[in-house]
Order: C-alpha cells, then sequence, then structure tokens
C-alpha cells in the first residue's frame, strides 16, 4: 500500500485513476493491483527532502563555518520537520516494497475493533526469544472474506498463537508509524506447521523407545471396570454415556469418570492431575483400560494435544489407552501413541458394548452346550437301564416258559404212571409227588434268588454309572469355572513370563535361558533374577 498526498480539490482526479481512500490513515492510496503503474501518482507521491549523505555534509560542512553563519539563518535551516523526515521514509518504503510480499510469522494477539481485523505478529529464534514484532490490520472491506475462507479451509478461526504466511503490503505513517496490511492469508501454511510439529514428536518418541510402548497392553476380551477422561461438557462424552450408562445399570461394567480440558493453556496441568488420579486407583483396584474421548471440535484445536508432555503420558501409562478424539480423518500423537483409537466416542463405547456383548453370548453358548451335554448324559443313561429292564423281563420269561416245558413231561409221566399203578403205589407216589414239588420249588426258589441278584447287581451297576457320569459332569462345571489365569492367581499360584516377549515360561530350561523373569501376583508383577537349576529329583523320598 502506498500512501499519497492529494489536496481535496484533486481527491475526484485521483480516484478516476484508481486511488482509494484509508479511513485510518485518513489518506488516499495505491491499492496493490496498481503498484506497476505508479507514475500516474507521481505527482502525488510523497516528496523527498535532501537528506543524503552529501546534502547533509554541505549542510553540516565545517564547524568555523557553521558558526559563522549561525547567527545568520533561521530555525528552519537548521533542521527538517519530522514529518517531513516521516515522509521521506515513507517514500524509501513504497519504493523498496512496491508490491505485497508473503510473510511468516505468529499471531501475538488480535482484536475486532469496528469489522477492522487489529493483530500483533511476532517471530521467536530456536531458543524462544523473541527477536521481531509488528503491527498488522485487516481491513473491514477484506476480512469478513478472508477470515471465512481461513476458518473453513481449516475449520478453526484466525486465532493467538498460530503461525501464518501472510500476504503483506509495507505501510508507513507519520502519526501510526509501521505497520502492515494484509491482503490474504495461505492456510496451507497453518496446516502444514501442524503437520510438521506432529512428524517432529512422533520422530523424538519412537528414538526413545516410547512410541509403541502402551501397544504391548493386551486388550481385555471383556470389560468390568474401565476409567475415562474426558472434557467436562463435552458432546461428544454424552454419546458414551448414554450407552455406558446402560450397561453400568445392567452391571456389566462399572465407569469411574475424571475429568481434564483438551484445549487451552490448562490441558498439561489438568491431564496431568487426571492421569494420576486413574494410577492412584489403579495400583488399589486395577482397570481393564483408559478411554480419552473429546468429541468434535476444529482441526486446528488439535495442536494443543500434539505435545511430547501428553504423549509420554500416555505412552508411560500402566494400563491399555483407547482414545477417541473426535476426528475421522485427523489422527494426534495420543491417538498414535494409544493401544487403539477410534475416530469418536460413540465408537469407543460401541467396542466396549460390543466386546461386552460377544463375550455374554459366549458364555451362554458355553453354557447351553454344558447342558445339552448334561442332559444328552442322562437320556443315554435312561435308555440303557430301560434296555436293561427289558433284558431281565425278557429273559425272565424265557427261563418261565423252559421250565413250565421241561415240567409239563414230567406231570405226565407221573400221571400216566399214577393211573396205571394207582392202587399199588399210591403211598410210593404220594411221597415221589412230594419229592417232586420240593425240588421243584428249591430250584424255583434259588432261580429267582439268581434272577434277584442279578437284578441287584445291574440296578446298581446302572446307579453307580449315573452317580459317577453326574460327578464327572460336575467336576467338568467346576473345572471349567475355575480355569483361567485369574482364577490361579486368586488361589496363590503365580505366572512366570519372559519379559522380552509377554510370553509365559513353563520349563526350567526356558527360565535359565532367559535369566530374568516377571512373576505375576493377583496385586502386580515382580521382576527374578534366574541363577541356576535345582536338582528336584534329589529330594523325593
Amino acid at each position: 500500500m502506498i500512501f499519497l498526498d492529494v489536496p481535496f480539490r484533486e481527491k475526484d482526479q485521483a480516484k478516476q485513476l484508481g486511488a482509494r481512500w484509508d479511513g485510518a490513515s485518513k489518506k488516499w492510496y495505491i491499492p496493490a493491483d496498481l503498484t506497476e503503474s505508479v507514475d500516474d501518482f507521481q505527482k502525488w507521491l510523497p516528496q523527498k527532502n535532501n537528506l543524503n549523505p552529501p546534502d547533509q555534509q554541505a549542510f553540516f560542512s565545517d564547524s568555523s563555518s557553521h558558526e559563522a553563519t549561525s547567527k545568520k539563518t533561521n530555525t528552519k535551516e537548521k533542521g527538517v520537520a519530522l514529518s517531513s523526515l516521516l515522509r521521506n521514509v515513507q517514500g524509501a518504503l513504497y519504493q523498496a516494497f512496491p508490491g505485497a510480499v508473503w510473510v511468516m510469522a505468529e499471531i501475538a494477539n488480535l482484536n475486532n475493533n469496528r469489522g477492522h481485523i487489529y493483530l500483533e505478529l511476532t517471530e521467536s529464534n530456536a531458543q524462544g526469544k523473541n527477536i521481531a514484532n509488528c503491527r498488522a490490520m485487516i481491513w473491514q472491506r477484506q476480512a469478513t472474506a478472508l477470515l471465512q475462507r481461513f476458518e473453513s479451509e481449516t475449520g478453526s478461526p484466525l486465532s493467538i498463537g498460530q503461525k501464518v504466511l501472510l500476504l503483506v503490503e509495507v505501510s508507513f505513517h507519520e502519526q501510526y508509524g509501521f505497520s502492515i496490511v494484509i491482503q490474504d492469508i495461505d492456510s496451507s501454511y497453518t496446516l502444514g506447521a501442524l503437520e510438521r510439529n506432529l512428524s517432529e514428536l512422533r520422530k523424538q518418541l519412537i528414538l526413545e523407545k516410547s512410541y509403541d510402548k502402551n501397544k504391548r497392553f493386551t486388550l481385555p476380551s471383556d470389560f468390568f471396570r474401565v476409567a475415562i477422561i474426558a472434557p467436562p461438557d463435552a458432546a461428544g462424552l454424552g454419546d458414551f454415556r448414554a450407552d455406558a450408562d446402560y450397561l453400568q445399570s445392567q452391571n456389566l461394567c462399572g465407569f469411574h469418570y475424571f475429568y481434564s480440558a483438551f484445549q487451552g493453556d490448562a490441558v498439561q496441568k489438568e491431564m496431568q492431575i487426571a492421569f494420576d488420579a486413574v494410577h492412584a486407583l489403579h495400583k488399589s483396584n486395577p482397570f481393564d483400560a483408559l478411554v480419552m474421548i473429546r468429541g468434535g471440535g476444529a482441526k486446528l484445536d488439535l495442536h494443543t494435544l500434539n505435545t511430547y508432555s501428553l504423549a509420554k503420558l500416555l505412552c508411560d501409562a500402566t494400563l491399555p489407552i483407547i482414545t477417541g478424539i473426535g476426528h475421522e480423518r485427523d489422527n494426534t500423537i495420543l491417538d498414535e501413541v494409544a493401544n487403539r483409537h477410534f475416530d469418536t466416542p460413540s465408537k469407543v463405547i460401541g467396542y466396549i458394548r460390543h466386546e461386552i456383548v460377544q463375550q455374554a453370548q459366549l458364555a451362554q453358548a458355553n453354557w447351553n452346550k454344558i447342558e445339552h451335554t448334561s442332559l444328552l448324559c442322562v437320556k443315554q443313561l435312561e435308555q440303557i437301564l430301560e434296555h436293561l429292564n427289558q433284558n431281565i423281563q425278557h429273559q425272565s420269561q424265557q427261563a418261565l416258559f423252559g421250565w413250565k416245558q421241561r415240567i409239563e413231561p414230567l406231570n405226565s409221566e407221573v400221571q400216566r404212571l399214577s393211573e396205571s399203578q394207582i392202587q399199588t403205589k399210591q403211598h410210593h407216589l404220594n411221597d415221589l409227588m412230594a419229592s417232586i414239588e420240593m425240588q421243584s420249588n428249591n430250584r424255583i426258589a434259588l432261580k429267582k434268588q439268581m434272577l434277584e441278584q442279578q437284578y441287584g447287581k445291574v440296578k446298581e451297576g446302572g446307579e453307580r454309572a449315573l452317580l459317577q457320569k453326574k460327578q464327572q459332569i460336575q467336576q467338568w462345571i467346576a473345572h471349567i469355572l475355575s480355569s483361567g489365569p485369574k482364577t490361579q492367581l486368586n488361589r496363590g499360584f503365580n505366572l512366570a513370563k519372559d519379559p522380552n516377549n509377554n510370553k509365559p515360561v513353563t520349563r526350567a530350561k526356558d527360565a535359565l535361558a532367559v535369566k530374568y523373569l516377571q512373576l505375576e501376583f493377583i496385586d502386580g508383577v515382580v521382576s527374578a533374577h534366574i541363577e541356576k537349576e535345582i536338582d528336584v529329583t534329589r529330594n523325593k523320598l
């Protein structure tokens, strides 16, 4: 922007040439699109005073001549007016910067005054020391369009702390001093600064071997106790709690909430307090996972989360972390270092709900399988008993029929002999009949006794087999209910693991190869050093 000294009577002429009026400085100026036609406005350009070095030397030649003429000159000849000097500076700047230039800076302050946007721009060196400051403004006629386009492209309004690339025109006024007028803003530069910061954070964490530290935790297949860190009034928290409260009301999973800001200056302090509270409770009553949710927001708001200190909190956490920051296309460093991340809080609770339902369905399926197997065994035993009973009845009937067939010929013979010798052997026949009857009764009683003994054995064997199957089924059920590492830990056992791959160590030779073991108890994990193998066979009797 080049200001002009246009008399009031010539304003229409300057306006016809394309000059514009600046209400803040109360002066006409040449717009950026006419900077190549400066010659058309030559008559109104600020005039330089003779302040170049030769003129100054002539003006201040030597002390003797100066003293000789000082009494004869008036005040005006001793120097130049401040306004003339500043107009000279103004002209020099306009000639040095006839058009707009792109400038990189950081916004230190910003305010809106009747539609005009006034900014304070700053630049810092690598040590964070401020090395440059400048006033800037966006005039009302351009402010609305520029700010709306910037917010549309970045997802966030122009605000303090952002790094920006600005197309500016140099402005210098005798009363208001130096400033720059913003003509355009390159939003891609602001977004690129965020990506560069994210890349530097990622490299630093990878170098420290902390980047994938939280991913080494294994997420549980079922959730019983979950910690949540979220802003207190976040929209995403309401979506999350809609399902979480229902799961908790059904005694399926407990949710414990901790609150922290996710943007602004208070993020680091409040997040540290929230993490400390989570870890304190985790030591006494462990959580299955820590969930961090925020809900929707502008893309540039993510820069407050892309800090080393926050990322380090997640990397050094003692439990798996799930994030749902609320951006479908843009991730933060917190999403990258977390054990698992989702786009939105709704997807986080959806995952937890799915795992709980899936485990419940698996448990129901196992129970149905046990119940079906038990009923099948009972049915099979009932069929076996029914088959044995039918066999007993059939064999008894066959035996009786056989004895009847054997007795009938004897009875006929007896009758025949009786009839032929009824007179002579009446007494002998009576004795014989008594003897036959006694022998028959004894043999029948003996067979009945044998049948009763066999029936008792069959019945006892069937009942014993049924009892054994019931006991076996009860043992299976008890074994199923008591299986699992957590139950074994509750019984006083511990689980030895290889710290290099987190796999169980079950053999002594494997433990000697590792040298260091992690022993997992019900209340925590301790490290153990393996010195030598003990021959346990020598202690046996």
